[in-house]
């Protein structure tokens, strides 16, 4: 009972900061179009701008990935709580949301800002090492998702 009680109550906390994680996000990403715009397609470039590119590209990148992610998953979660029949139908929807703008879009934002951080006297060095860690960890996570498949369906 008193479990209940605390879940939704967090539910119904996590639906009201809802609004103001898009709101700052829209501001976010309204804030740096200009600078963003600047530095990515400005003419002679500098190495620091280059880097800033990176920079401004993982946050839009990241910020708008955060945005749709959370303003559909609003939705399920106050089907839930209305105890709208098919809520678990949008649910169940929620993963291509989480695929596409959850770990596409933070997976690309994180290696923009990897690629601005790279020491330059190291960038080839520090470029082939994120590109061999995620290549590797890509390779593990369909790893898993075979033995998931293997174990969930036993060859027979």
């Amino acid at each position: 009972m008193v479990f209940e009680v605390i879940k939704t109550l967090t539910q119904l906390q996590s639906l009201a900061l809802t609004a103001p994680l898009v709101a700052l996000c829209i501001v976010v990403l309204w804030e740096v179009k200009g600078p963003a715009k600047e530095v990515c397609f400005g003419k002679n470039r500098t190495k620091d701008q280059k880097r800033m590119g990176w920079i401004f590209t993982g946050i839009i990148i990241g910020f708008t990935g955060k945005v749709i992610e959370s303003l559909w998953w609003a939705i399920p979660w106050t089907a839930d709580y209305l105890e709208i029949p098919d809520w678990k139908e949008l649910h169940n929807v929620g993963v291509f949301f989480n695929l596409i703008f959850r770990q596409l879009f933070f997976t690309i934002s994180a290696y923009c800002y990897l690629r601005a951080f790279l020491a330059p006297s190291k960038q080839d060095e520090g470029l082939r090492s994120v590109h061999w860690i995620f290549g590797m960890s890509l390779v593990m996570g369909q790893l898993y998702l075979i033995a998931l498949l293997v174990i969930k369906n036993p060859l027979q």
